[in-house]
């Protein structure tokens, strides 16, 4: 079943995605998508900051010396971008909000509640719009994302601890949950290798990279 997403809610004109190289691009992203999805994200991607307010945690970004922090909140129906900067001095209170209402608590965006939104400012969109992504990195973001996905479910199936799959593909078991993770120095190519070493055939293969396409042969 796939995992209702949380659309991504920032105000527009104010909060504006940095100047990412393309890795680090691919990589929030990656990660934003992940939230998109319900993930909760731990170090070293993610922590929370409760001085902030509740259910707010800060996303970094490492690049090229700089590191980038993504300010965000989790709403039931939302994924609320606060704030990006690169600052290393400690953060106070923001003061924002996107209001109380009637259906603050549903697992989805309201139409309505939408057009409300985007009435007083705030933009309403993907992860790909806030970042600028191009259509080859959103296809390669979203290709990441599945294998990944793919091979965390696929060694729960084989009833493999991530010791025990890392044993099998000659790796360690902190590179394993960074492949589960999709972390950014993992490659297509050991995500593919590691699904293989799994048992994933051909066929099963080609659905993953193609969703949607039936595969020519196994």
């Amino acid at each position: 079943m796939r995992p209702i997403e949380k659309p991504l809610v920032w105000l527009h004109g104010e909060v504006k995605s940095p100047p990412f190289s393309k890795e680090a691009r691919l990589e929030a992203g990656y990660l934003l998508r992940r939230l998109q999805q319900g993930a909760l994200l731990g170090r070293p991607y993610a922590r929370p900051v409760p001085l902030i307010g509740p259910r707010c945690y800060e996303l970094r970004i490492d690049d090229a010396g700089v590191t980038w922090r993504l300010v965000y909140r989790v709403d039931p129906d939302a994924l609320i971008i606060a704030e990006v900067f690169c600052k290393k001095t400690a953060r106070t209170r923001l003061s924002w909000s996107l209001g109380a209402n009637a259906d603050s608590g549903a697992m989805t965006m309201h139409e309505s509640k939408r057009k409300r939104l985007e009435a007083k400012g705030w933009r309403v969109g993907t992860a790909a719009d806030f970042l600028s992504l191009s259509t080859e990195e959103a296809a390669y973001v979203e290709l990441k994302l599945r294998l990944a996905d793919r091979l965390r479910k696929r060694r729960q199936q084989r009833s493999l601890t991530q010791h025990g799959l890392a044993r099998l593909v000659g790796s360690s078991q902190s590179r394993v949950a960074k492949m589960e993770a999709g972390d950014p120095s993992v490659t297509l190519d050991l995500l593919i290798r590691a699904l293989l070493v799994l048992g994933v055939s051909n066929r099963e293969l080609a659905t993953i990279i193609a969703p949607g396409r039936r595969a020519a042969a196994s």
